[in-house]
């Protein structure tokens, strides 16, 4: 049979000619000498390659040179202060013809460029600084990575080189580190550019989506959860267990044997992650919270509505969507504020300013629902933090926000007290990092004109201000009054969920008055606006609208609040309260050196302070008509009275809804973490202090008998425990008596630390100081001594008209002490210890001396050493 084949025409395709390089990078750890030189390049011979990248070369000085057998030989110098770094190249005999141009830029960085057809390709080697240098350090050169690559016109760029990224899982809670490629930051630059001209919420979708790569191929998150908690032996004896019958004779002892080896194993997964948060110094709280293998839901809940017990989860869903709903809800929504014109343009944001807010976040925070996490920002590259000042200018000029900024994740926290009470839960908002950072951003433009509104009465959340400020007022308020039989009275407030409950329009009206610029009060006002959250107690997410109230986890809620707060105090009348009396007996607050002192503020901590507890009715009913003006509602079950026994027993009352409400009166109360009585007896507070130290060290315990450094163990008891038996300790009157209970407790404390009983010390016949050598902790009188010294040496050196120096330097003209040895004052140590003598007569009062930063700098060696 002939078979005819039709002619076809065969199409094909042109051949290509393509060039492969074969490109390598090498550690080399040293070619110092010509014998390292030698050795590595024998070593070349076994492998195909065109061109080796040298990292850390150490060479004294910069060499270009050819070998015997044509391989060109390119090295750096090394650092001018060091013996470390340099860069190089080894290239292949075929090249050598075909280089453009080489260049050792640094002791990191050096390129060179080849011909290749008719296009130039650059390959970029780089040494980047390792873990331990400084910030700055890695900032340097990434940016002079930056310049370097977009100072090459070649058409293909390459870059290579040892950045000291860890290859494999990383262990623990370690941070996340910088192993994105240099070029990433100006792809995603030269990506985002392209969509300058979309909508704001479009370019912010870009924005996320292109972080989110990046941060996607640069951190590999910790497996902290990992299920593989227990052994393999563990997991055969389990398996021997599954297949052994329940009648056999061996089975009990072999689930006996099995429930020991499961406990142990996660004994030892659990100690073994906090050593090593331990060893590397991380948090060991956030350790033992991200090794926790169970998440706990609430029970039930009390309806508030019916009083009746809700087990159904839907039930549940319901009641807390009516909650805050209702929380969250304004109860003025026709209130407005009407701004001035703007007449100048804001100043757009620096990308140091970006920079700037970032470092201000502390390590290790949870990410918002775009999963981008604040340490991902901090590591990234100064292009990233150019182009984010960019989007956030144009926020700034629009006066618009993405709309994903306003929506955000609710987790509440359990405060204290009935599980099954929503009021007993603080709802903490699950904010995007990138609105933090631009709230941190406009915090840190308006925060001055901010702090400059506050008084010196208000101590929360400003700079050089802390707890120990109005902790030292009191007790120098009731020290006083103990000795000169001054009344006084004192009205401790607490608010119905404080931050949750401000009305816009009074906070906007606050900013007004407080000087801010128009520009970025409807900036705010814009991120305020139409919010909603989503609250997730089991499965089902509960979504809320928001109307009033402030973001609790926004850097700038704070300083909102007290912002807000100042204007209800602002609008109260207290300078003429007065009764029949026209004197100063009758007034509001207490006569300090001419000064009026009628109540501390520490955020929403207030103590209205009064001689009579007649005239701190007054006072507590006017701030309770003044701050409902601004949403503030006063919860009078837990606002309580704490008066001395020179104080009348008048009952304080406060009319709310036109009902009479009693509040109730103390002997103790627990103000900032410090126990205060009507005596200022300072034996209960220690005590507090030493079952606080003991519940310090039994949380870590576990952590220090696994500990074989007693140098890491040591600072791991003086970071945790000490501080917690010594809390407030810069305002203590320490007797003798006292002293010597903190040093038994802290005694105790160290065997327990060392493994040591009491009896055991005394069998061995062990002195305190040998048990010191074996701990090698802090000495706790001496570091309590060198605290109140310190903290003298401020108050003495303010001039700020700070309550805490007033009160100190205050002597009542007016009053006159009983007969007989007043009880041991505050400053009394001082006085006898540090104030100049001359027999009896005195020559330089230690008050004189803390005012004098070197003098009692001196004072304070000579004291503690």
């Amino acid at each position: 049979m002939d078979v005819y084949h039709s002619k076809r025409t065969k199409l094909t395709r042109p051949k290509t000619r393509k060039t492969d390089l074969r490109i390598c990078t090498f550690n080399c750890r040293s070619v110092a000498t010509d014998n390292r030189l030698a050795e590595l390049l024998e070593e070349t011979n076994r492998i195909k390659y065109d061109i080796i990248g040298l990292s850390e070369t150490k060479r004294s000085a910069e060499v270009h040179m050819t070998n015997r057998d044509g391989t060109g030989v390119i090295l750096g110098k090394r650092n001018d202060s060091s013996v470390s770094g340099g860069v190089g190249f080894i290239i292949n005999k075929s090249l050598m013809p075909k280089i453009k141009e080489i260049k050792i830029v640094s002791h990191r960085i050096g390129y060179i460029t080849l011909q290749v057809n008719k296009n130039q390709c650059t390959i970029i080697q780089g040494y980047a600084p390792t873990a331990d240098y400084e910030e700055e350090e890695h900032s340097n050169f990434y940016e002079n990575l930056e310049d370097v690559y977009k100072s090459c016109k070649s058409r293909y760029k390459m870059v290579i080189g040892d950045f000291n990224a860890r290859i494999g899982e990383r262990k623990g809670n370690e941070p996340p580190r910088r192993v994105l490629d240099p070029t990433a930051a100006l792809l995603a630059t030269e990506t985002l550019d392209s969509c300058e001209d979309q909508d704001i919420d479009k370019e912010y979708d870009t924005l996320i989506h292109v972080l989110k790569n990046a941060q996607d191929a640069a951190v590999t998150m910790p497996n902290n959860h990992s299920r593989n908690r227990l052994t393999d032996n563990t997991r055969l004896l389990l398996t021997k267990r599954r297949c052994t019958n329940r009648s056999d004779p061996n089975f009990k002892t072999l689930s006996k044997e099995c429930r020991q080896a499961v406990k142990k194993d996660h004994e030892n997964f659990t100690k073994d992650r906090l050593l090593n948060a331990a060893n590397q110094k991380r948090s060991l709280k956030k350790v033992a919270r991200d090794i926790n293998e169970y998440q706990s839901y609430i029970p039930c809940l009390i309806s508030g509505e019916t009083g009746e017990k809700l087990t159904s989860r839907e039930k549940m869903e319901i009641e807390v969507r009516r909650f805050y709903a209702n929380l969250f809800a304004t109860k003025k929504p026709s209130a407005t504020t009407t701004l001035p014109q703007q007449t100048e343009a804001l100043p757009p944001f620096l990308p140091e300013e970006i920079q700037h807010s970032l470092n201000s976040f502390q390590n290790g925070k949870a990410a918002g629902e775009d999963k981008i996490s604040a340490d991902f920002l901090k590591s990234c590259h100064f292009t990233v933090h150019k182009l984010l000042a960019k989007k956030f200018s144009r926020y700034l000029k629009e006066g618009k926000v993405p709309t994903k900024w306003k929506s955000s994740k609710t987790t509440l926290i359990f405060k204290k007290g009935d599980k099954e009470n929503l009021e007993n839960y603080r709802p903490i908002c699950l904010l995007p990092v990138l609105y933090k950072v631009f709230t941190k951003c406009i915090l840190n433009r308006i925060r001055n004109s901010l702090e400059e509104a506050q008084p010196v009465e208000q101590a929360g959340f400003r700079r050089s201000f802390s707890t120990i400020d109005h902790i030292h007022s009191v007790q120098r308020l009731l020290e006083v009054g103990r000795e000169y039989q001054i009344p006084i009275t004192m009205v401790f407030i607490d608010f119905k969920k404080a931050f949750d409950t401000i009305e816009p329009a009074a906070l906007w009206e606050s900013l007004k008055t407080q000087g801010i610029d128009s520009g970025y009060i409807k900036l705010l006002k814009e991120c305020y606006n139409d919010c909603s959250t989503t609250i997730t107690p089991f499965y089902n997410p509960v979504n809320i609208p928001i109307t009033r109230g402030v973001r609790q986890g926004d850097p700038i809620s704070p300083n909102l609040f007290s912002a807000c707060l100042e204007t209800a105090f602002s609008r109260m009348s207290w300078p003429h309260i007065k009764e029949d009396k026209d004197d100063y007996d009758n007034s509001p607050g207490i006569r300090i050196n001419g000064r009026n002192l009628t109540h501390l503020r520490f955020a929403d901590d207030i103590i209205l302070i009064s001689k009579t507890p007649q005239i701190a009715e007054k006072m507590l009913q006017e701030l309770v008509n003044s701050c409902e003006t601004v949403g503030l509602e006063i919860n009078a079950n837990k606002t309580k009275v704490l008066r001395n026994k020179f104080a009348s027993s008048h009952q304080i009352n406060i009319r709310k809804n036109n009902t009479m409400t009693a509040i109730e009166d103390v002997e103790e109360y627990v103000y900032l973490g410090r126990l205060l009585n009507t005596k200022n007896d300072l034996e209960p507070e220690i005590h507090r202090r030493r079952r606080s130290a003991w519940a310090a060290l039994n949380n870590i315990k576990n952590t220090t008998d696994a500990l074989t450094c007693p140098k890491i163990r040591a600072q791991l008891f003086d970071s945790i425990v000490l501080p917690a038996l010594t809390y407030g300790s810069e305002t203590w009157t320490f007797t003798k008596a006292l002293s010597e209970r903190v040093r038994i407790t802290h005694a105790a404390l160290e065997r327990k630390l060392v493994g040591i009983t009491l009896t055991e010390q005394r069998e061995k016949d062990l002195h305190r100081e040998d048990i010191r050598k074996m701990s090698q902790v802090k000495d706790p009188l001496v570091f309590i001594t060198k605290r109140k010294l310190g903290w003298a040496g401020h108050v003495m050196r303010r001039n700020d008209n700070r309550w805490t120096t007033l009160l100190q330097e205050w002597i009542p003209r007016n009053e006159k002490r009983p007969v007989g040895r007043p009880p041991m004052r505050w400053a009394d140590s001082l006085r006898k210890e540090i104030s100049v003598r001359q027999g009896t007569q005195l020559i330089e009062p230690w008050s004189t001396i803390a005012k004098d930063r070197k003098k009692w700098i001196a004072v304070i060696r000579a004291h503690t050493n």
